[in-house]
């Protein structure tokens, strides 16, 4: 079988790359592993800029949406408006939608092909205990964390963190239009979140560090507050690291990974929803334009680039520094962050510093300190995912 672009993974970037190539023109082979596709539920929540990319925010993936993100450290705490307000979206819903976007497209969907390996531009794929080979001048690896694309094209991949959430009733007393996360460096470098994700459920989450312990630190947040686990969820979700180059050039065969086998995750909230759309994009741009991926990657890598130094700062904030912070958030950055989602970093930074230049100071204690916990760096080519 001959392609123009081959796409290894049915991944929400994967999808959205296969379907703006087909819609170009482009025939494109996408091989699944799983027959039928099958996502896990996963509630996430994600900016504006998510129905930006997409033009739309597409019925039956959109659960609710949120115009109040609560902060709380051990300290302190503020309320930040979100205008306009964040979506609530559910992973599986928007996966089965992209697929059948891009099937009609135009795309050939190969399900239930594992690949196996590759040789140059052939790739080969296991099937019912058959192998079927597929050939084509570019490849897109949208096959996840521990992408086998990158392996077999010594690409490194990039690093990952676990998180779980539990599925829970909504408690009583809460505005549903309101997400809260709290901080807190004793249970994790990150943070624990609440998110609704109708009037009467939410999803109650965090993300895990080198401590481990992730459901045991869990059970004992909803415990702390007489809720009770109805269902987990959980994923390992890549992280970015500005070393990452996520492509490879070879004579005649270009490939290039996106979504979470690019680590195109913000790893300040570890959300790649968007920014793995912004991925595939740029993919689909650099094979229609001839251009580079890395030219065509340049603003999203500086957007990522921006949320790693953040999270250097952050790792090294005890907790009487995230209070600190909480507490410098004066009306000028509740304004900004009001009107400059999560997805927008890179245009908001200094603009923070301006509006209190305390945070600057802050910063300058934070570096002076040694990071509290292990650097996050690429896993290698060679390592298992």
């Amino acid at each position: 079988m001959h392609f123009d672009v081959i796409v290894v993974g049915a991944s929400t970037a994967g999808l959205h790359a296969a379907e703006l190539l087909a819609k170009a023109g482009k025939r494109v082979g996408l091989f699944e592993q799983q027959d039928p596709l099958n996502p896990s539920r996963r509630t996430m929540i994600v900016t504006p800029k998510w129905k930006e990319i997409l033009g739309i925010a597409p019925d039956g993936v959109v659960l609710h949406s949120i115009s109040v993100m609560a902060v709380e450290t051990p300290s302190s705490s503020v309320d930040v408006t979100l205008d306009p307000p964040d979506l609530i979206i559910e992973r599986a819903a928007f996966t089965l939608y992209l697929l059948d976007k891009a099937v009609s497209a135009g795309v050939e969907l190969f399900l239930g092909h594992k690949f196996v390996s590759a040789d140059g531009g052939t790739l080969k794929f296991s099937t019912g205990g058959e192998i079927v080979e597929a050939q084509a001048p570019v490849i897109i690896g949208a096959d996840g964390v521990g992408s086998s694309v990158a392996r077999a094209f010594g690409i490194p991949r990039p690093p990952f963190v676990p998180i779980l959430q539990a599925e829970i009733e909504l408690p009583e007393s809460w505005d549903p239009s309101v997400t809260k996360v709290w901080f807190d460096v004793e249970d994790t470098r990150y943070f624990y979140w609440l998110i609704p994700e109708s009037g009467d459920r939410a999803v109650v989450g965090l993300v895990g560090d080198e401590r481990g312990h992730l459901r045991d630190l869990l059970e004992s947040f909803l415990d702390r507050r007489g809720w009770k686990a109805l269902r987990l969820q959980g994923a390992k979700v890549a992280m970015h690291h500005p070393r990452l180059r996520p492509w490879r050039n070879l004579e005649g065969l270009s490939v290039m990974l996106v979504g979470d086998a690019a680590g195109q995750v913000k790893v300040t909230t570890v959300g790649g929803s968007v920014t793995g759309l912004a991925g595939a994009q740029a993919a689909a741009r650099a094979v229609l334009n001839g251009t580079s991926y890395s030219k065509e990657l340049s603003a999203l890598k500086r957007e990522l680039d921006v949320h790693w130094w953040i999270r250097e700062f952050l790792e090294r904030l005890d907790n009487r520094g995230y209070d600190d912070l909480v507490r410098y958030m004066n009306p000028r950055v509740l304004g900004l962050l009001e009107k400059r989602n999560r997805d927008e970093a890179a245009g908001l930074a200094w603009r923070l510093l301006l509006a209190q230049p305390k945070f600057a100071w802050l910063g300058v204690r934070a570096f002076t300190k040694r990071r509290q916990f292990q650097r996050l760096i690429p896993i290698g080519s060679g390592t298992a995912g």
